[in-house]
């Protein structure tokens, strides 16, 4: 267990050069796997291959988080965490606790797998409006600097260390399902040419969407990471895992200041020296491990450990929003050369008719998740628009979905667009929770012209697969001041927050 080359038996797909077979790209998107979404994309030949695929992926992922779950009572994670005398573990489980012992070592204390009782503090902390105490924190402290578990590789056991300490293996955890699906799901379709698996931002993409072709992923800027939003850079990548730490999606706000939700286990603050971190790897549980370490180290810290990782390359973007790549980074970006993040936005007085610098309206949607059934839910077909005050459509802001017969249904959208968008790219970015998305409105129509001061109405419509409909609108005031609107909530939908001004922290 000193190493991760045993964590899994990593495998390559090369595409047979004589292949002549034609195949099509098949997208699968589900909520609420893993307290997070899934988005599956597969080269294959046909319909029924591509299905074969989406039925390995999910299968395989139901059984590693039966083991490695930490919300699961009864995974075999969940039972450690009560166990007080040593308990048979199953080869995955011995695996992703060895990778946690090897990349805590490898950090020097500043990654853990067992800060349960930490996190546990500070979600207190959330609730009293009072950060912990010095004196909360030592012996919190004094215990994840000592092995949280003793494991007996020659029985397959596992003993958990007293003070227990609560396991949380949820980082380096889904990046090991996410490869290890990928290897299932190639298994059980060998003839498919390419695959990629994206469960909430940890990507593995494996062989090649057509001939040739890399995988194209985008990186989410940790400055503006609405779903919509321009990305930060793009990689090219076959047969190589990416996955990101951030914190602009979770985290703690104690009387009214936002902490980062990732915690440096050797002081027990929230970490503050990275705005984002992406790593490169050959395998998700490694990119998982070094993405949040990145993110407790200093920058040049980081680079060190990274270059002494083999196959491993990353992106630190600072506090202050400058980016640090490691050597080879950039020969993974191609061309054309990565946008630079913008300074921060400093408003400025609005001339007549025009938005104030850096106004935007951000738009919160929460997809109403369905009761568990036998079928996984999917995320619905969704457009969301804009009108001014005399009805005309004037921005279509995003639309989720790219099958024909399901975008026709949603019917005001289809009557003012008809015609098929582009695809939704896949995005490598922090984790969202399940359901929960962000989009943004930069205030421009459709041909990029900038839109005067005034009233518009953003209207959500939503269509789920063998579900219902829903079209809710919300008018907004868009002046020279901020201002808060609010579209209703409809049957595939929550209320969605609108609000117009600076972007949200």
């Amino acid at each position: 267990m000193k190493s991760t080359a045993r964590l899994i038996p990593f495998i390559l797909f090369a595409c047979s050069a004589a292949r002549v077979t034609a195949t099509e790209l098949f997208r699968f998107h589900h909520e609420n796997i893993l307290g997070t979404s899934l988005d599956l994309e597969i080269a294959a030949e046909s319909s029924p291959q591509a299905s074969t695929v989406e039925t390995a992926t999910l299968a395989e992922i139901e059984r590693l988080r039966k083991i490695l779950s930490g919300y699961d009572a009864t995974s075999e994670l969940g039972q450690l965490n009560s166990a007080t005398t040593p308990i048979p573990c199953s080869t995955e489980l011995l695996d992703v606790l060895g990778a946690y012992e090897n990349w805590q070592k490898r950090s020097s204390g500043a990654y853990s797998g067992h800060v349960g009782e930490l996190t546990q503090l500070w979600a207190k902390a959330e609730k009293s409006g009072v950060i912990p105490t010095t004196s909360a924190l030592a012996p919190v402290l004094t215990a994840l600097a000592a092995d949280g578990w003793r494991p007996d590789l020659t029985n397959h056991t596992v003993t958990r260390l007293s003070p227990p300490q609560s396991l949380n293996l949820n980082s380096l955890g889904k990046g090991y399902i996410v490869t290890k699906a990928s290897i299932a799901a190639r298994k059980a379709a060998p003839g498919v040419t390419g695959m990629l698996v994206n469960i909430g931002g940890d990507i593995f993409a494996s062989g090649n969407p057509s001939a040739e072709t890399p995988w194209e992923i985008r990186v989410a800027d940790p400055k503006h990471s609405e779903d919509n939003a321009p990305p930060l850079t793009k990689v090219r990548l076959v047969d190589q895992a990416v996955s990101t730490s951030a914190a602009y999606e979770r985290g703690y706000t104690v009387a009214g200041k936002r902490y980062s939700h990732i915690l440096d286990p050797r002081t027990g603050y929230p970490a503050n020296g990275a705005a984002s971190a992406t790593v490169v790897a050959k395998e998700n549980a490694t990119a998982n491990a070094l993405a949040t370490t990145l993110c407790v180290l200093k920058p040049e810290e980081g680079l060190a450990l990274v270059k002494s990782t083999p196959g491993a390359e990353c992106l630190i973007v600072d506090a202050d929003g400058k980016q640090w790549r490691s050597d080879r980074f950039a020969a993974l970006e191609g061309t054309p050369a990565p946008r630079p993040i913008p300074p921060p936005i400093t408003t400025i007085a609005a001339s007549a008719g025009s938005w104030p610098a850096g106004f935007q309206v951000s738009i919160a949607i929460e997809l109403i998740l369905p009761e568990t059934t036998k079928k996984r839910p999917k995320r619905p077909f969704v457009a969301v628009w804009v009108e001014d005050t005399s009805g005309k459509r004037v921005r279509n802001i995003t639309v989720w979905g790219d099958e024909r017969k399901y975008l026709k249904e949603l019917r005001s959208w289809w009557a003012g667009v008809k015609e098929q968008p582009d695809t939704i790219a896949s995005v490598t970015r922090a984790t969202r929770s399940a359901g929960k998305y962000r989009i943004e409105w930069d205030g421009k129509d459709d041909q990029g012209q900038a839109l005067p001061i005034g009233t518009y109405t953003i209207t959500l419509e939503a269509k789920r697969e063998h579900g219902t409909y829903s079209i809710s609108h919300g008018p907004i005031e868009c002046g020279k001041s901020p201002a808060k609107g609010t579209i209703p909530a409809g049957t595939e939908f929550g209320e969605s927050p609108l609000n117009y001004g600076p972007p949200l922290p």
